[in-house]
């Protein structure tokens, strides 16, 4: 995924970058993997609240595809047409390069029945639901999420299962923190009804 990602910040003279042709880019090699980890990383930066939620839409029109089985991602026309400036993108693939090269170094192909047809579509739909839950304005319930949704990807473009059970067990952590975090709220709206 690294040598992926360094292909991003060769830009032939491209001032911005659309949307749909950087899927086209990093998805040719690696299949889907590769796009969620991409429509991911901008998540997992700190953002002004609100922000996260229009940078999870993407997300919602490409896993629902990975639950399906497809393996070029289509993305509607207006989305793809989007563009981005290529120096930040360059600027944000230089900052992950480094830690991703490291955590590439575990990566590895094992436990490949979870990445397998029928493993890539139970990815789908828990990044789906993760989709969901990243475009609700809940309030500190972006990095756990985020963080799985990063598993995932790495598992399903390196056929690593245990990436991919790295990724179910913070998405059973993120649901935790969610019901904790909803739990409380409607304890201390309750209170102040008191």
């Amino acid at each position: 995924m690294a040598a992926t990602l360094k292909k991003l910040l060769r830009g032939q003279g491209k001032d911005r970058l659309k949307l749909g042709d950087l899927m086209d880019e990093i998805e040719a090699e690696d299949g889907p993997g590769p796009v969620l980890f991409v429509l991911t990383l901008p998540i997992l930066l700190p953002m002004p609240p609100g922000v996260s939620m229009l940078l999870a839409l993407p997300l919602l029109i490409v896993a629902p595809q990975i639950m399906v089985g497809r393996r070029e991602l289509w993305i509607p026309q207006a989305l793809a047409k989007r563009t981005m400036e290529r120096a930040k993108l360059a600027k944000l693939v230089r900052r992950i390069l480094p830690p991703l090269t490291r955590v590439e170094r575990l990566v590895r192909p094992r436990l490949q029945m979870l990445t397998g047809r029928v493993g890539a579509s139970l990815v789908g739909v828990a990044a789906t639901v993760i989709a969901v839950v990243l475009v609700l304005p809940l309030p500190a319930a972006n990095l756990v999420p985020s963080l799985a949704l990063t598993l995932f990807a790495l598992g399903l473009s390196r056929r690593d299962g245990l990436f991919v059970l790295a990724g179910y067990g913070l998405m059973a952590l993120a649901v935790a923190v969610i019901w904790l975090a909803v739990a409380g709220f409607r304890f201390g709206f309750s209170q102040l009804k008191l």
